[in-house]
């Protein structure tokens, strides 16, 4: 048996998508030598696992479903914009508003749960984001921050999160490509999809 890369994300929901999309088109022109992140896999970010044996797939499953059972639907905003680095900035991202003290227990709650498959949780404070753009091989990226003015005051809607989501990171030459595993409902029974 072999290992899968796995992550446990919310989508950001068709409408908020769409104006997300929208606006990286117009953000490019700011920092055209970032690495963009590919926009159908613009997602919240809960717990990245990494590299998981095949073996432990079921019980990560099992024990995301225990979470997200015990937790209600929420709705999240997305708006702004700003990035990781300070003075060399390296990430540029979309902030998140609403549920996030909710949201942040049932990271909490996935990070100790999973902590039984053999999970090690971020020393970091989790801090609710939507990656667009990485700074590219140089490490830093001023670019970076005029795409993040550009954005600082828009808002892009907001979505009710009723699941979690199981994904697959699957590398290849054209960037990660982002499989779901799992859809997790929230205060309900999960849906496996392979």
């Amino acid at each position: 048996m072999g290992t899968r890369r796995l992550f446990l994300a919310v989508d950001t929901g068709a409408e908020c998508h769409a104006r997300i999309i929208e606006a990286v088109s117009r953000a490019r022109a700011h920092a055209p030598r970032a690495r963009w992140v590919r926009t159908e896999g613009i997602h919240v970010t809960l717990v990245f696992l990494g590299e998981v044996d095949e073996s432990l797939v079921p019980a990560v499953v099992a024990k995301a479903e225990g979470v997200a059972a015990r937790h209600a639907p929420l709705t999240l905003r997305f708006e702004g914009a700003g990035c990781f680095g300070g003075r060399k900035p390296r990430v540029l991202w979309i902030g998140v508003g609403g549920d996030v003290p909710a949201l942040g227990l049932v990271q909490k709650e996935l990070s100790e749960a999973l902590m039984e498959v053999g999970y090690v949780p971020e020393e970091r404070l989790f801090s609710p984001h939507l990656t667009l753009a990485r700074a590219g091989f140089g490490g830093t990226d001023a670019g970076l921050w005029a795409a993040a003015r550009a954005l600082a005051a828009e808002s892009f809607g907001e979505v009710t999160v009723r699941e979690l989501v199981l994904y697959e990171s699957v590398l290849s030459a054209a960037g990660a490509r982002y499989e779901a595993v799992a859809r997790l409902p929230l205060g309900g029974a999960p849906a496996p999809l392979h």
